[in-house]
């Protein structure tokens, strides 16, 4: 039964309280690729400074022996998603699909109300880093701005709503992160609570392709 406690408890609260949106909190997800647990400023690392990341840690719980069920891409994304293990999942690799069908958490916050949107790295779908993922495959997010895969940060394509591929102005993260706040600033008008999730492919490999005055 642990397997399936995140999102059945997630369920059981959100809907318990889809009668009192005024009360539900937003809720914005930061995904990163490949960031290890000491590489930040309060972890006592000398050579990565992040400052608004250690003001953040200051205000928050830090899990310091959380891990990840599965080291692997897919596996970790789909159960984020989902709150199940791989073998029940049945994404135990890279490029291999969710179901569609799948119980996930934007379902879970749909049916409680809330907007739900993703930016950026997907990697979930397994029918090709460069594909087109149509409605039905997206796990139950409305705003959609995706691709499933690409490591080339600084000529970055996505999708939207329709399957003409769009670019991503610059540095992908730093597009897609404006195109977030956007996206929340647009979501304080409305009176339905959010969840954003945002998909960064850095900092994984390669290593030099970010901005110049980011690079130590």
């Amino acid at each position: 039964m642990k397997r399936f406690l995140t999102i059945g408890t997630l369920a059981f609260a959100l809907a318990a309280s889809a009668a009192h949106a005024a009360k539900q909190p937003n809720i914005l997800v930061l995904l990163t690729d490949q960031w290890r647990f000491d590489a930040f400023g309060h972890a006592g690392n000398k050579d990565v400074k992040t400052p608004n990341i250690d003001r953040l840690e200051k205000e928050s719980i830090n899990f310091t022996h959380a891990l990840s069920g599965v080291p692997v891409c897919c596996p970790m994304r789909a159960s984020l998603l989902t709150g199940q293990r791989p073998l029940t999942h049945g994404v135990f690799m890279n490029d291999v699909s969710l179901n569609p069908n799948a119980n996930s958490i934007a379902k879970v916050l749909n049916s409680a109300g809330y907007n739900t949107g993703y930016i950026g790295k997907w990697h979930i779908d397994g029918r090709g880093r460069s594909s087109f993922i149509p409605r039905e495959r997206r796990q139950g997010f409305e705003y959609w701005k995706v691709l499933e895969c690409t490591h080339n940060y600084n000529n970055s394509f996505y999708y939207a709503d329709g399957p003409e591929m769009l670019k991503w102005d610059g540095y992908d993260a730093i597009a897609q992160t404006r195109d977030a706040q956007q996206y929340i600033k647009a979501q304080a008008k409305n009176k339905k609570p959010f969840s954003l999730f945002i998909g960064f492919g850095p900092p994984h490999a390669p290593y030099h392709s970010a901005p110049e005055k980011y690079r130590a």
